[in-house]
């Protein structure tokens, strides 16, 4: 937790504050939430199995009352006949079987309002129903279903009437058969005989709104599923979940009285089931997660109010106690601010005798105790420093002069006066620069003086001259620099780039030029670049590391690089550009302020 140990006190006081609060309230929010969410899940799940329970038994109820009047049905006349000659292939009784077949389900359809209609049919489709003679031509659409092949009653699934103009009905095939010498009905086909198939229609509608009115809000769907899970009285446009195979296999695979949950790729499903005694028909009551989930959302839009209102809380309290506790902390740091920015010239008294106070009262004292020893260690250094840099200043080629005496001394004893003169003319002006009264800094314009007087001496001493130009930026001529920083770079030039040429065969025209500007960062840029033989980079970047065996060898560098560490400290520095016989640069980037 660097970053905290990082923060001021008043602050790490508000985030502990914040991080405390949020904490307890995220904890308390999430027990809550748990607590709620398990509470309705139970709650949801009891009132489930009281409903699937009661929808179990009532629908058993009537189920089984309906399967019994369906018996009693089925042995009045002419049905017992009718079933009997369709067994034996005769067809010729259908009309006269009609008003009779008639008048007898009008009233059991009158008896049971969830009987839409019942038709008779054999194998070849042809039906009898009260509702209509002539719907044998749309058995395909009504019974998709390979009907002949179920050797028991059967529940299928809801289908659209066109015939009987519902939106629904439930399909339920009493395979039936009739033997008139014993006068016997039976629930099953008879051997090298026409089957024959009982329906009863039940009204989809019916059976949903019985379902509706056992719901609870918290109910996705109730509805009726057969013994291998699949939905009877719901289509799948409507609850297409009810339709998945874990869904289905669940139902199938379950028990009575069974409930539990179902992951699909939406969400998570609470299912709970009961079985009725009939066909294994099952009763099913779904209840998706994110219903229970909906009502604790409000309690958690509440959490996230109560965490805002105590956020807001726990910041200006904390802001407050923070002031309070840190007041004299504060002023404590006022004043070693003013100490840093050496702005602390009116004392700040302490009355009090808390723990602070005494630290602010030995704080006054420390801070006069160390302005003396710093007042007096400033003294110290900058003499020091003055004398090292008038030191290494005096150690720039002391063969200079002495030769530069003795070419005069030889130009007058040739008879060459005016040589002779032009000469101590140019090493007075040399000599007025580097001696300069004992100043550390001239301006830019004194140093390019310096540098030309220098350059004449030296194009003096032989008869092969080196071209030298200087450009400077008019702004920067009254600038003060470090003395004595171009001479040595010029002489390099002259040494090490221009050294072993043959006059009359060199390979371009020695040339110096000299550009001091001002750069983007408000500094003075110098370059000092010749067109000899190139400067080693990584022997010249050697040269000015301090303690370097280079360091040791090449001394003008080196002693420019420890003057400019003396006056500048770290504000400078110094890189290099080599082309051989093109450009060789020297630049120096310095600090105006200084």
């Amino acid at each position: 937790m660097k970053w905290f140990a990082n923060l001021k006190f008043r602050y790490q006081l508000v985030t502990g504050m914040i991080f405390i609060t949020s904490a307890a309230l995220f904890l308390i929010g999430q027990l809550s939430y748990s607590y709620f969410y398990h509470r309705n899940t139970n709650e949801v799940l009891r009132r489930a199995g009281s409903s699937v329970n009661m929808a179990g038994d009532s629908l058993s109820s009537q189920f089984n009352s309906l399967s019994a009047a369906t018996n009693h049905l089925l042995v009045k006349d002419p049905f017992p006949q009718m079933i009997a000659d369709i067994n034996n292939y005769k067809f010729t009784g259908y009309a006269r079987y009609f008003t009779s077949a008639t008048a007898v389900t009008d009233s059991f359809l009158q008896n049971h309002d969830l009987v839409n209609s019942v038709l008779v049919c054999g194998d070849d489709h042809i039906m009898f129903s009260p509702s209509s003679l002539g719907i044998s031509r749309h058995f395909d659409q009504l019974l998709p279903e390979d009907i002949w092949h179920y050797p028991r009653i059967t529940v299928l699934p809801s289908r659209y009437s066109s015939v009987f103009g519902k939106e629904g009905v439930i399909p339920i095939s009493y395979p039936v058969s009739s033997i008139l010498s014993s006068k016997h009905l039976a629930y099953q086909d008879i051997p090298n005989c026409r089957k024959v198939r009982f329906i009863l229609l039940i009204d989809t509608d019916q059976i949903r709104d019985y379902f509706k009115r056992m719901s609870n809000r918290y109910t996705y769907c109730m509805y009726l599923a057969d013994e291998n899970g699949q939905p009877l009285d719901i289509i799948k446009k409507d609850y297409p979940d009810a339709f998945l195979p874990q869904i289905c296999k669940w139902i199938a695979d379950g028990s009575p009285g069974q409930e539990g949950t179902v992951k699909t790729e939406n969400e998570d499903l609470f299912l709970t089931m009961d079985r009725i005694k009939f066909c294994n028909l099952n009763v099913v009551h779904m209840t998706k997660k994110s219903a229970l989930t909906g009502d604790i959302k409000e309690l958690r839009s509440f959490f996230i109010l109560v965490w805002i209102a105590c956020f807001l809380a726990a910041v200006l309290l904390s802001l407050a106690l923070s002031g309070l506790l840190t007041r004299n902390l504060r002023v404590l740091g006022t004043i070693i601010r003013s100490i840093n920015d050496k702005t602390y010239t009116k004392r700040r008294e302490f009355n009090h005798t808390d723990e602070i106070s005494l630290l602010g009262v030995q704080l006054n004292q420390m801070y006069d105790t160390i302005h003396l020893q710093l007042i007096q260690i400033k003294d110290e250094e900058q003499k020091k420093a003055m004398a090292e840099i008038q030191m290494m200043s005096e150690q720039i080629n002391p063969h200079f002069l002495y030769n530069t005496l003795e070419c005069i001394h030889f130009q007058i004893l040739n008879g060459h006066s005016e040589t002779a003169e032009g000469m101590l003319e140019s090493l007075g002006k040399y000599l007025r620069t580097t001696l300069s009264f004992g100043k550390t800094l001239i301006s830019v314009e004194k140093e390019i003086e310096h540098v030309t007087s220098y350059m004449e001496i030296m194009n003096r001493h032989s008869s092969d001259g080196i071209l030298m130009e200087t450009k400077i930026d008019p702004q920067l001529k009254d600038c003060k620099i470090m003395k004595i920083l171009l001479q040595p770079l010029a002489e390099n030039c002259i040494r090490h780039g221009f050294e072993g040429f043959i006059s009359g065969f060199e390979p371009v025209p020695p040339r110096i030029d000299i550009v001091i500007s001002s750069t983007e960062n408000n500094q003075i840029r110098i370059e000092v670049t010749d067109n000899g033989k190139g400067i080693d980079i990584e022997v010249a970047n050697a040269c000015i590391t301090e303690n370097s065996p280079e360091s040791q060898k090449h001394f003008g560098l080196s002693n420019i690089q420890k003057r400019l560490k003396a006056c500048y400290g770290d504000s400078f520095h110094i890189s290099f550009i080599s082309i051989p016989y093109l450009k060789n640069s020297v630049i120096i980037e310095l600090s105006k302020d200084i």
